[in-house]
């Protein structure tokens, strides 16, 4: 770590990433308080416990070192379970590369400070980078409670993130009994913040789609192709969002007409008042 601190020692260097070919320029220099505040930063660790190719290396050492493997000698337990899960499933169905631990496990600054699981600006880049995927689902969850209060800054252990509920590694599809909101599982997962999550409980829309023109276009249609396809339809009717997106419609409809009628007296009143002065003008000249 004596020559990687010290900027006049050590500089920048292009790299290939070995995923996505990007061509990027990469900082040698290493912040140690950043680094010691990381996952990898405790004091039985070393440089050489991940770069394995710098085992009979003194001093400066050669310099295109390779990639280093997170899965082989440490993490060998998380990336199976992630292959287990829908992520690796489906890339691999349509042929795409699976990401390294490093897409997600990366720190603000620097690729090389790994993050801590509960380090907060970690759980909120853990949103975004989500949402970089999952666009409609990004908004949906904007617009619950969880949403709210994370885009206010606040991402604490105690307020929901996408991996509290859809799980770290084996994320499945909310339609897999496994999952952690599957039937079965989903008390449980909501129980972790809300003790006592009922049947009752698990049936709150999550991902509310009334703000999001798509969910309205999708709707449109199904009711287009309701002759086609029926059970489309009424798959929405039956959908708790239906009702959510009803009440809300009824509430902005609500407001619309209350300050319209407000509107429409106040500029009445405001006439009115003219005439009555130019009336009064009238009569004085008289």
């Amino acid at each position: 770590m004596e020559c990687h601190t010290d900027a006049s020692v050590v500089d920048s260097k292009v790299r290939v990433d070995h995923v996505t070919g990007e061509v990027e320029l990469v900082s040698m220099v290493v912040d140690e308080k950043e680094y010691h505040a990381s996952a990898h930063g405790g004091e039985d660790f070393y440089c050489i416990d991940c770069h394995a190719d710098l085992e009979d290396s003194e001093g400066e050492h050669y310099p295109n070192l390779q990639p280093v493997d997170c899965v082989t000698f440490c993490h060998d337990d998380p990336a199976a379970t992630f292959l287990e899960g829908s992520h690796a499933s489906l890339m691999q169905e349509k042929g795409v590369q699976l990401p390294t631990c490093k897409y997600c496990h990366t720190g603000q600054k620097s690729k090389m400070n790994t993050p801590r699981a509960d380090n907060l600006e970690h759980r909120g880049d853990t949103i975004e980078k989500c949402g970089g995927c999952h666009e409609a689902y990004y908004r949906s969850y904007r617009n619950n409670l969880h949403g709210q209060v994370t885009a206010m800054g606040y991402v604490g252990l105690d307020i929901a993130t996408c991996v509290d509920c859809h799980g770290q590694h084996t994320i499945l599809n909310s339609t897999n009994q496994e999952s952690t909101l599957g039937a079965e599982n989903a008390k449980e997962t909501c129980g972790k913040c809300h003790p006592g999550a009922g049947n009752s409980f698990v049936k709150h829309v999550a991902h509310p789609g009334y703000k999001d023109v798509g969910y309205y276009k999708s709707a449109l249609v199904a009711l287009k192709n309701i002759r086609k396809d029926p059970g489309e339809i009424k798959a929405i009717v039956k959908s708790p969002q239906t009702l959510l997106t009803v009440l809300f419609l009824a509430y902005v409809g609500l407001l619309v007409v209350t300050f319209a009628q407000f509107g429409t007296h106040m500029l009445f009143s405001w006439l009115g008042s003219i005439l009555d002065d130019r009336k009064e003008n009238e009569s004085d000249h008289g």
